[in-house]
């Protein structure tokens, strides 16, 4: 196959093009070119503009790609130019979306209000009611209009276009700019005799997948046909509490100290996530793997050191840590919870 790849450049998708290539694949990236870093060897690229792409058509047309993958679709707009400029020149279109489509990720994220939503979720998930679930807090006009239900409906009820949607799950690994992990890896990297867990987070589950293994379920979408007009949930089987999330990665780094959950009131504003905890966000993958044969080619233990590794090699320019406060709210737990 020849996929046309929009995006591509940054944590994920140099995992997509990679495995494409590897399989004997032609990928051509259409990116803006302000990536750092070294691209996968043996793609081709177009420079662009993807709020441009109509001026692109021709270019497009002359590769004659068998697929689209667009890793980058964020607002409906983006949408609309997407399958006005590929009508009449592939009619098969995957697009990267997000589990925030479900109203239980509305929830944890107090954009919806009602009841709780019923774990794990499938693909025929309640969706969020309210759109445009960045716009409170959003500092950029493409954030503000951010809305992945909009890109869905866009690209699955156009009528020249078979689309495939992966909704995906909180993505962790190497090169992962939101650093998931690394406010508990650092502290346990500097044998830090406690990590403190905030009560509301401690037993909370969200979905997640390691970055090679996410790449590989994309992958699977784009070469078979089965998935054509399809919507699938990606991520790994095991959702576990933050709490047990902590402990594996205290186990991976041989780390022996204790995982203190104390009352979120205790702890620094910057350790607060702002979220509804008492919502899970458990969704379930069954439909790719049944459907498409998927499965982890890395295992969780491999990518667990992997992160870890990449995490501790390249720490986020700014961080939450303050152990200084934390010595003070263990004084402070200690003082309430002895004798």
């Amino acid at each position: 196959m020849h996929v046309f790849v929009i995006g591509g450049t940054s944590f994920m998708g140099p995992k997509v093009i990679e495995q494409l290539l590897h399989s004997g694949h032609e990928v051509t990236v259409f990116h803006r070119g302000q990536t750092k870093g070294d691209p996968p060897s043996g793609r081709h690229e177009i420079l662009g503009d993807r709020n441009d792409l109509p001026s692109y058509r021709t270019a497009i047309q002359q590769l004659k790609p068998d697929a689209v993958l667009d890793m980058i679709c964020m607002t409906e707009q983006q949408a609309r130019l997407l399958v006005q400029t590929l009508d009449g020149i592939v009619n098969r279109v995957i697009v990267a979306s997000s589990q925030d489509v479900y109203r239980a990720f509305g929830l944890v994220n107090g954009t919806e209000s009602g009841v709780i939503e019923p774990v794990p979720i499938d693909e025929d998930g309640a969706l969020r009611r309210n759109l445009y679930p960045q716009r409170a807090f959003a500092k950029t006009e493409e954030r503000r209009n951010y809305d992945k239900i909009l890109v869905e409906r866009t690209i699955m009820n156009h009528p020249t276009i078979q689309g495939t949607i992966i909704r995906l799950p909180a993505v962790y690994g190497p090169n992962d700019k939101a650093h998931r992990w690394y406010s508990y890896i650092k502290p346990m990297s500097d044998q830090r005799p406690y990590i403190l867990l905030p009560e509301s987070l401690a037993d909370w589950r969200w979905t997640r997948g390691y970055v090679e293994n996410m790449a590989l379920g994309i992958v699977q979408a784009i070469v078979n046909d089965q998935a054509k007009g399809k919507i699938y949930n990606l991520g790994e089987n095991d959702t576990f509490t933050m709490k047990e999330w902590v402990n594996k990665l205290a186990s991976s780094l041989h780390w022996k100290g204790k995982i203190v959950v104390v009352p979120d009131s205790l702890l620094p504003e910057s350790y607060s996530w702002g979220i509804d905890a008492t919502q899970n966000a458990v969704f379930i993958s069954d439909k790719i793997r049944n459907e498409l044969g998927f499965k982890e080619r890395v295992s969780f233990e491999e990518g667990l050191k992997r992160t870890i590794d990449w995490e501790l090699k390249n720490p986020p320019e700014t961080h939450g840590l303050n152990y200084e406060a934390e010595d003070q709210v263990m004084k402070l737990h200690d003082a309430k919870t002895q004798p």
